[in-house]
């Protein structure tokens, strides 16, 4: 693991590092990201890297590696095993891009522009390589957004009336369809300038029976490590954590790819230190993931408050929220002192959780050594 960073940042990373990084995912890491994989290298980490226990979403990235070095032989055992994951997806693929092409069908008879995002652009850079994917994300005007949801409802998709607030989650009883946005992020922050940059560098394109907009790699990037920091703030598709060094070691190759329209975009959605926290993060998994950090992603001395918010969230503020979701109602009506108590402190924790000083003070109070080696 490589991290240069500052002494906060380093013990944010090494902690999430610890958690969600095993020994023998480093092992596979190491050999799917090398740059020069051997027979021989892929033989010894097929020895000792169990593919069974490491699970599908990880296992299919050896077809990314065999796709990229097609001298390399899976072998006996694993071969089959790797060729029943590589159909089973791309059949999950066309199940969740049969939704995309039905709804962005009735957009493109609307006169909706779309820009499509996240797995599903990826999909569409690089066709012949299955990936996990829950659903499809598409950015459309936001002054469309009232007619795009009933065109969604009108082909017979539900949604949620109270969910996000930056987009509409199609999806049918069984399964996820496709995610609506009308904002790349939640409201807070004037964004119109930047959805505008998207959609002008944008490159018209057309597949699964859909026209839409593709956005250029230095904007697809940026999405991809906004949602990594995001995924794992959140603790949401933490399975998929692996595919965002693969897509922006992907991006990153393009022609005259330009890294500081990358660090633009975080300026302006305000994702500054999210950025920089992806890329450590990223470069802690597999060296240099992200070249020249400090000259592409400036230090910021907004960065020891950002990482103390969440070392909170994810110490205190999401485990007491796991725990108050799973308080049962006849529990708090058999002992509402204990379970109310405990769920009106989750609720003014909630309040100040935003609050620098009271995640310093709690911090402080909860784990000194561990505050004090931090800092």
């Amino acid at each position: 693991m490589h991290v240069t960073c500052t002494p906060v940042l380093r013990h944010l990373v090494n902690k999430l590092y610890s958690k969600y990084v095993r020994g023998d995912d480093q092992e596979f890491l190491s050999f799917i990201f090398a740059k020069n994989p051997t027979q021989e290298s892929l033989d010894h980490c097929l020895s000792v890297c169990d593919i069974e226990a490491l699970g599908a979403g990880k296992c299919i990235l050896l077809s990314y590696l065999i796709h990229n070095n097609p001298k390399l032989k899976l072998s006996k055992y694993a071969g089959p095993r790797i060729n029943g994951l590589i159909t089973y997806y791309r059949f999950a693929n066309m199940k969740t891009l049969s939704h995309f092409s039905r709804i962005g069908k009735a957009y493109n008879a609307a006169g909706i522009s779309m820009l499509l995002f996240k797995g599903g652009a990826m999909k569409v850079l690089r066709p012949e390589l299955p990936r996990p994917m829950g659903d499809v994300d598409i950015l459309i005007p936001a002054n469309r957004i009232e007619e795009a949801t009933r065109i969604g409802e009108g082909l017979g998709y539900l949604h949620y009336k109270e969910e996000s607030k930056h987009a509409v989650d199609f999806h049918t009883e069984t399964e996820s369809a496709v995610d609506v946005h009308h904002s790349i992020f939640d409201p807070g922050k004037d964004l119109k300038q930047f959805h505008d940059g998207l959609f002008a560098r944008a490159t018209p394109r057309r597949a699964f029976g859909v026209d839409f907009l593709l956005p250029c790699h230095e904007d697809l990037c940026f999405l991809v490590m906004s949602n990594l920091t995001k995924n794992l703030r959140e603790h949401t598709s933490l399975g998929n954590l692996y595919y965002a060094l693969c897509d922006c070691q992907y991006l990153q190759k393009a022609p005259s790819f330009d890294w500081g329209l990358v660090w633009k975009d975080a300026v302006a959605c305000g994702r500054e230190l999210e950025i920089r926290f992806a890329a450590e993060f990223m470069n802690a998994i597999v060296a240099d993931t992200i070249p020249d950090l400090d000259r592409h992603f400036p230090a910021s001395s907004a960065m020891e408050a950002f990482c103390n918010q969440v070392i909170f969230d994810e110490d205190y503020f999401l485990p007491r929220q796991k725990e108050c979701l799973a308080i049962r109602v006849v529990e708090l009506k058999n002992n509402p002192w204990k379970f109310g108590s405990f769920i009106a402190k989750f609720l003014l924790m909630k309040k100040l959780r935003h609050n620098p000083a009271f995640v310093d003070w709690y911090l402080r109070k909860q784990c000194p050594q561990e505050f004090r080696d931090a800092h």
